[in-house]
């Protein structure tokens, strides 16, 4: 029996520390949230039935008009993670090269059914921005997929246009009939009234797109999520592959993520603005501790990195720092869990409400200070 590796995000989800800032989603909303009487009314004839493999065309039309692109190029998936799988189904036959640092069940998903993978890191030190050179230096001909997050997980950094077309311009030279999926999760979880970055869906035949309801949206527990694919072929393929893995998503998930779709700008703006505020007070708790730490300022999804500064924090001293945490109940993502340095930390400063993300930070900045103090 294949073994997964043990994962310190599951107690968020298994246990409740008195402290969650490991999650990176905002609050959750609930069914009440997005559920006019109109609609609530709609919810009872919802027939319990089969869907189609492709999805629904309501709800495929609703992504479709927020990627400027057919519906016909919209995969419904169960969750972004039912993309990643997949894909994994029908290009694991070759070896995929995913960007690291990343979410680490992407590379366990693969790697569980048997994929040949590669990874190309990017570093903290560097922005988080992608060694072009280092990239393609890690395709051959037997590259079939190749991955990112933009915006990245855990760093929050976003591919750039020029980026996007320097990727594709080295695979067209060293792998040209590889796909390019760009998954985009966190991309319309941004700040304030600032606008999300445009999708990149539809751009080329090669490239592929991936997000879901989990994370901009607050609805995780809706587990819906689509793939969009402009090569009818490639769109075909994939849709057997999950017709295969799981028939269709529920009809109770895709008639309430219609409901959500349907209102998504009034409930991305709520949460942009909880997020905006959440950023401030992270912002003023980085400055309070500079020469301990850095962070890279996250444009969209509600986390960040931190980097503990390296000459203070040897390993000893991340241990300590470690059980101070854990003596406290806080829950923060740490970088070797995303196939990062140890002396990254990912934050996820909107989850909890501004007076406990306050708390948080007063508790970790004490570790802080406590654990450099004792070297």
């Amino acid at each position: 029996m294949r073994q997964f590796p043990a994962s310190p995000i599951t107690a968020v989800i298994d246990e409740k520390p008195l402290f969650n800032l490991g999650e990176s989603v905002g609050p959750d909303l609930t069914v009440a949230d997005v559920l006019d009487p109109e609609t609530l009314a709609g919810l009872g004839g919802v027939a319990l039935e089969y869907g189609t493999s492709a999805g629904g065309q309501q709800l495929r039309s609703l992504i479709a008009a927020r990627h400027g692109i057919p519906a016909g190029q919209v995969l419904i998936t169960s969750g972004a993670a039912g993309a990643l799988f997949v894909l994994g189904l029908i290009y694991g036959d070759g070896e995929i090269l995913v960007g690291v640092p990343c979410f680490p069940p992407v590379l366990d998903t693969l790697r569980g059914i048997g994929a040949r993978v590669e990874t190309v890191r990017s570093r903290f030190e560097d922005g988080y921005r992608l060694d072009l050179a280092a990239f393609e230096a890690k395709l051959t001909a037997q590259t079939r997929l190749v991955m990112f997050a933009s915006p990245q997980n855990p760093s929050a950094v976003s591919l750039t246009e020029g980026e996007v077309e320097q990727i594709l311009a080295a695979m067209s030279r060293r792998c040209p009939k590889a796909m390019l999926l760009i998954d985009e999760t966190f991309r319309e979880a941004s700040y304030g009234d600032a606008r999300p970055a445009a999708s990149f869906a539809g751009r080329d035949p090669r490239l592929l797109t991936c997000a879901s309801l989990s994370k901009a949206y607050g609805v995780p527990g809706l587990r819906i999520g689509w793939l969009t694919v402009s090569d009818p072929a490639v769109y075909d393929q994939l849709r057997l592959a999950k017709f295969n893995s799981c028939v269709s998503c529920g009809s109770l998930d895709e008639f309430l993520a219609a409901s959500v779709l349907g209102q998504a700008d009034q409930v991305l703006a709520g949460r942009g603005a909880i997020m905006a505020t959440a950023r401030d007070i992270t912002g003023e708790w980085v400055q309070a501790h500079e020469g301990l730490l850095r962070w890279l300022r996250p444009e969209a999804g509600a986390f960040c990195s931190v980097q503990l500064e390296p000459g203070i924090f040897g390993p000893t001293e991340l241990d300590r720092f470690d059980a101070r945490l854990a003596q406290e109940r806080i829950v923060v993502a740490r970088g070797p869990w995303f196939a990062d340095a140890a002396s990254i930390v990912r934050l996820g400063i909107a989850y909890e409400p501004p007076d406990k993300l306050e708390k948080a930070l007063a508790v970790i900045g004490a570790a802080l200070q406590d654990s450099a103090d004792e070297s």
